[in-house]
């Protein structure tokens, strides 16, 4: 009976012991330990007020068990970071310019790392982007559904409210805007509004949600970014799946993901820091649920720093497209008017060398789509454009005084119009050429007289235009060319004689392109780049040669895509940035080589959009404010 106990005990003991070794940081020895994976931030790029304590931004891993959590730079003062669950908690207790904070999460077996991009602003500001990661999607009754979280960018969002009321167990979340839960009927296809608030304004976003009472495949996949280039060392944004159909339940990519980058094979999301150089490669997706799958290809390159990079600059005080951006004498960048809701008035400074926008006095009228022009004296002229609806195109045009930072009244233009060009003429003098009135495309052209404030008549051109570009030639005269008529793109192009007043020929495109853009090159030719004819989004580009008045082609972008910008810089290359494509807003950029005819690409800004505006700094960096994704962007990056 003894021996009986002592074995009974030692059998107890040692299973005790058994048990009390199976747990190592809530894991089974039995189970080998994954390094944490396919990590995701609740808010990406977020803008908070100092003072005010912000919502806990939580993070999440579809690998291992997180035990350790560190970040670099140090966050901003009053925010901290839990160190074993990596959320972010506090309450900002000064002012921080737009930072990336690389966040490692890690555990016994490796570790991942996001990036998530923090601003503290005196005051807070408007929510500038919301979507989801799942916009539209088809659930099964009594399956348990994989939580869809919302992706908010710009000020803080701290209320959400969702109309009409989801499916019966389906949950939202007031403070995260979550939702989750197990569906228990079905439930037709129905559209329900997201509103994401704070104190200065709100932002909505549009889900369509279906219940059926058995699984079907899903229906498509797409990537936000289906061609990113990142660079060593840098945390990426997250390039988030689009599906439809029924829900996908699980991701996976083959060949294995960059070295340093992984995917949540829940949300299919992509992220983490590559560690190697390597050329664009083909990676296969595949969305899979119990009924089927559906497959992507997406491309990814990694980039060396040396080839280009981009950082976050501040973000703009007032989320905008459609406006204007100009450099000032003094390195300042001026940005003026444009649209959110509706259009602004607003105006606001950026400084280089602090990296702040402060705002600055506001124009006598709100006005989109209007043109800018650095006058010889170092005021702005802001001219037409329009406000918000149709038949709303404006004549007025006003002065911006950099020395008093107040815009002044001068003299109206004799037609409004907006998406027209206007160009600084040797002679001091603006030509305002084209654009769109209350009647459709215009072919008048006027000069506007800084020293008297006064617009004039000058010859008009062949053909009607708007979306247009003008580009002033070394030899003293303006070529306009492609943009758009009441009947179609157009491939023509003219030349405008200041010394005349008067327009002539000269040679056209290749083929029709509006919405495209163009940038003087240091040889005197002029390159025409991408653009759309109207139905699709195009990749080439050709070159106007002044001395013999014809274009000729060179080579092809790489990505098709309209609605981008152009920049010279000092080295000679053409930047072509952003723009969309397809549907989809870009974030991919690629540089020219005048020399050789060809594109490259280059690393991918943060934010894929549209309808932005392009600065030349005098350090030589490139600064890309606001735009079209999305959301309406306040949010700026800088290409160095």
């Amino acid at each position: 009976m003894h021996i009986q106990r002592v074995v009974t005990c030692m059998l107890l003991l040692a299973a005790m012991l058994a048990a009390s070794c199976s747990h190592d940081d809530g894991v089974n020895n039995n189970t080998p330990v994954v390094a944490p994976a396919g990590l995701t931030e609740r808010d990406v790029a977020v803008v908070y007020a100092q003072g005010t304590e912000i919502i806990p931004n939580t993070l999440s891993s579809s690998g291992g068990p997180i035990t350790q959590c560190s970040v670099s730079p140090p966050l901003p003062a009053g925010l901290s970071l839990d160190p074993q669950t990596c959320a972010i908690s506090g309450t900002p207790s000064g002012t921080s310019p737009d930072t990336i904070y690389t966040i490692d999460a890690s555990n016994a077996a490796g570790s991942e790392s996001i990036k998530v991009e923090i601003e503290v602003k005196p005051e807070a500001v408007a929510p500038e982007s919301l979507s989801y990661l799942n916009a539209a999607v088809i659930y099964t009754t009594n399956a348990p559904i994989i939580p869809n979280t919302p992706i908010a960018t710009g000020g803080e969002i701290t209320l959400y409210s969702i109309s009409p009321a989801l499916p019966a167990g389906l949950q939202f979340d007031p403070h995260t805007g979550i939702i989750s839960g197990t569906p228990v009927a079905t439930s037709q296809s129905t559209v329900y509004t997201v509103t994401g608030s704070n104190s200065v304004d709100s932002i909505e976003a549009q889900l369509t949600i279906e219940v059926h009472a058995a699984t079907q495949p899903p229906a498509s996949l797409s990537y936000w970014d289906a061609a990113p280039i990142y660079v060593v060392g840098q945390p990426i944004s997250y390039d988030e799946p689009l599906s439809t159909g029924d829900e996908i339940t699980f991701f996976s990519v083959s060949p294995a993901l960059p070295a340093g980058l992984s995917m949540n094979p829940q949300t299919g999301a992509i992220s983490g820091t590559p560690t190697t150089v390597q050329p664009p490669t083909t990676y296969t997706i595949t969305g899979s649920n119990s009924a089927g799958s559906v497959t992507v290809h997406i491309v990814i390159g990694v980039d060396d720093p040396v080839t280009g990079e981009w950082t976050p600059a501040d973000s703009m005080n007032q989320a905008r497209f459609r406006h204007t951006a100009t450099l000032l004498p003094n390195g300042q960048v001026l940005v003026a008017g444009g649209t959110r809701k509706q259009a602004t008035a607003s105006a606001e400074l950026y400084d280089p060398v602090a990296n702040t926008w402060t705002s600055t006095a506001n124009l006598s009228q709100a006005r989109q789509s209007h043109s800018a022009t650095l006058l010889q004296d170092g005021r702005v002229l802001l001219a037409g454009g329009f406000k918000t609806g149709a038949g709303s195109e404006q004549s007025s045009a006003e002065l911006y005084d950099p020395a008093t930072g107040s815009w002044s009244p001068t003299g109206s233009m004799t037609d409004a119009r907006d998406l027209h060009t206007a160009t600084l003429l040797p002679n001091g003098l603006v030509l305002v050429a084209g654009g769109e009135g209350k009647a459709g495309a215009l072919s008048s052209a006027e000069l506007y007289n800084p020293a008297t404030g006064s617009w004039s008549p000058t010859g008009g051109m062949a053909q009607a235009r708007f979306s247009h570009t003008a580009t002033m030639l070394a030899n003293g005269l303006v070529l306009v060319v492609g943009g758009s008529s009441d009947s179609g793109v157009l491939s023509s192009a003219e030349l405008y004689n200041p010394a005349t007043g008067t327009w002539s020929p000269t040679g056209s495109l290749s083929q029709v392109r509006t919405d495209f853009a163009t940038a003087l090159l240091p040889d005197g030719t002029v390159l025409a780049i991408a653009g759309t004819d109207g139905n699709t989004e195009l990749s080439s580009a050709e070159r106007y040669n002044p001395a013999v008045g014809t274009w000729t082609q060179t080579g092809s972008l790489i990505h098709a895509r309209d609605f981008l910008t152009a920049t010279l810089l000092p080295n000679g290359r053409v930047l072509a940035a952003a723009g969309l494509a397809a549907g989809s807003d870009l974030s991919s950029d690629e540089l020219y080589d005048p020399t050789t005819g060809t594109w490259a690409q280059t690393a991918s800004m943060s934010l894929a959009r549209e309808q932005h505006t392009a600065t030349l700094l005098a350090d030589g960096r490139v600064l890309i404010a606001g735009g079209l994704g999305r959301g309406i962007f306040a949010r700026a990056e800088l290409f160095h």
